[in-house]
């Protein structure tokens, strides 16, 4: 703009030159409409960052003037202005700013901002409101420096959870997680692009301006407002500008009314929701949903069928020796299972080794009842109903053992796509009889199996909660994260998938250990 300035002041000749120069163009203040902005300009950014609680604080020097001016005062300027051209040959220099005209203190736009959002606070994820921060204004070195050491922090704390066996219970604790890094990342991209902004220390001189203005007639004026004066901070930000914004961001601020779903993090339309999308594939035989088990399904894992089972046909007094070898290949199997889950559960399934495939397959069915029924999340068993009823085919397609699932499998009427152990003389050997249905294993497996039923994958669903299922996950049009980790969590963000939080029943998790005390358990020790 600047050098655009310098070559028109040297070569319009006789011409006579004026130059209009607007400071901050926000929304209009009265035409076409009130709140007229095409596209956002600087100042929404921040508001929405301050109705959000992103910016919990903010640079700049409070006494300093935010100057800001309605587009319609502009474009009302430069009608004015260019049917007053200067009367000699030098040009003039137009500031359309509200100036010393009209100031916005600085420290009296977060003011504004407090009150609105006091009386109409956005609404967070929950459909709680959220609060409006009070500014200290510190240094905008000494606010970028808080808040990278803050990202650090969190990025350290996600690192940690991600490598943590928590399962399904970290889930919120990484939801969190990801939403504070986004919070810190998003408000140090704003303190680098528009702190400078709020640490200008001058005031546009409006006095060409404001001549142009007292020469029109009352009528004119009335015509072609542009005179800062006309008008309050109060009203433009609180009863045009602001609301503007919110419609433009498609902002929640009303209390939600009625009971509050609880399996879902994210709001959503309800035309977005994934009961509106089976509704609408009901009575296709075509569409698939698949669903993942451990940690989608049933809140357990590998590791703990196989104690529940191991210690069931154990006498008590080897528990001990048992668990402390256990405990032992724990470190080997978390790094593993951290750098792939096929190469976790190749190791893992070598425990099975040598074990009578009979008795695993018996004690896999009393699993049934005393592990899996007992952590099953019911609004997963609910999905699946919906999905028979709408007449999608069911698969479960889990990494988890053939003696443990297909009982599952069965009680639900769908069909599994499991791992198997080879077996030698009644036998297992611990060696799997096929690579282990994970990543893109798992999502190849997915492919064959819609091929061979004749399935349109484009137009099913995939619940899944690890990140090693996310191969399968785009492989479908509706993927819904069900208690993700940590990974998953975050690529589910990023590409706005739906999250769902799924739990067991009130007052029935147990730890996976059989009973030692009850019939069964020394029914089963004798055999």
């Amino acid at each position: 703009k600047a050098m655009a300035e310098h070559a028109v002041v040297e070569l319009h000749g006789d011409v006579p030159l004026s130059i209009v120069r607007p400071s901050i163009i926000e929304s209009s203040l009265a035409e076409p409409f009130p709140g007229w902005l095409e596209g956002f300009r600087m100042a929404e950014p921040i508001i929405l960052a301050f109705g959000r609680g992103i910016l919990q604080d903010f640079s700049g020097l409070p006494d300093s003037v935010l100057d800001i001016i309605p587009v319609d005062f502009v474009v009302n300027a430069v009608l004015a202005v260019a049917a007053s051209p200067p009367p000699d040959a030098k040009p003039r220099i137009y500031h359309v700013a509200s100036g010393s005209r009209n100031p916005l203190r600085y420290r009296r736009f977060p003011d504004i901002g407090r009150e609105y959002f006091g009386e109409k606070p956005l609404r967070d994820r929950y459909g709680q409101a959220i609060g409006a921060p009070t500014w200290t204004y510190p240094t905008r070195s000494e606010l970028a420096a808080r808040a990278r050491t803050a990202l650090r922090v969190t990025e350290a704390a996600q690192w940690v959870v991600e490598r943590l066996p928590l399962g399904a219970g970290a889930s919120p604790l990484s939801d969190n997680l990801n939403a504070e890094r986004e919070r810190l990342e998003r408000g140090l991209g704003l303190i680098q692009l528009y702190g400078v902004y709020t640490e200008v220390d001058c005031i546009f001189d409006t006095r060409n301006l404001i001549s142009v203005w007292d020469k029109l007639s009352p009528a004119e004026q009335k015509t072609f407002p542009f005179d800062p004066a006309l008008y309050t901070w109060d009203h433009y930000m609180k009863d045009v500008h602001i609301p503007t914004v919110l419609r433009m961001s498609r902002q929640e601020t009303a209390a939600r009314r009625g009971k509050q779903p609880t399996g879902s993090t994210l709001v959503k339309a309800a035309g977005d929701s994934v009961r509106s999308a089976i509704d609408r594939r009901s009575g296709r035989s075509d569409v698939l949903a698949v669903f993942d088990v451990d940690g989608t399904l049933v809140e357990t894992n590998v590791v703990e069928y196989f104690l529940w089972m191991r210690l069931r046909a154990q006498p008590l007094e080897d528990w001990p020796s048992f668990m402390a070898e256990m405990l032992r290949e724990a470190p080997r199997w978390l790094y593993l299972e951290r750098r792939s889950r096929a190469e976790f559960q190749r190791s893992f399934y070598r425990q099975y080794d040598g074990l009578d495939y009979e008795v695993m397959r018996r004690l896999g069915r009393e699993a049934l009842n005393a592990v899996t029924l007992r952590r099953v999340y019911p609004e997963g068993m609910r999905r699946i109903r919906e999905h028979k009823r709408a007449g999608h085919h069911v698969l479960l397609l889990t990494g988890a053992l053939d003696v443990v699932v297909e009982p599952l499998a069965e009680l639900l009427e769908v069909e599994v796509d499991c791992a198997h152990l080879l077996e030698k003389d009644g036998r297992m050997t611990g060696d799997l009889q096929s690579p282990p249905p994970a990543g893109e294993a798992r999502a190849t497996l997915l492919e064959e199996y819609a091929s061979s039923h004749g399935l349109v994958l484009s137009e099913s669903f995939a619940y899944a909660d690890s990140l090693s299922d996310l191969p399968m996950l785009e492989l479908v049009s509706t993927p819904v994260v069900v208690n993700p980790d940590a990974r998953l969590s975050q690529v589910a963000g990023q590409r706005g998938w739906r999250v769902e939080r799924w739990r067991m029943a009130p007052g029935n998790w147990r730890p996976p250990m059989p009973d030692p005390r009850s019939p069964e358990y020394r029914e089963a020790v004798r055999r």
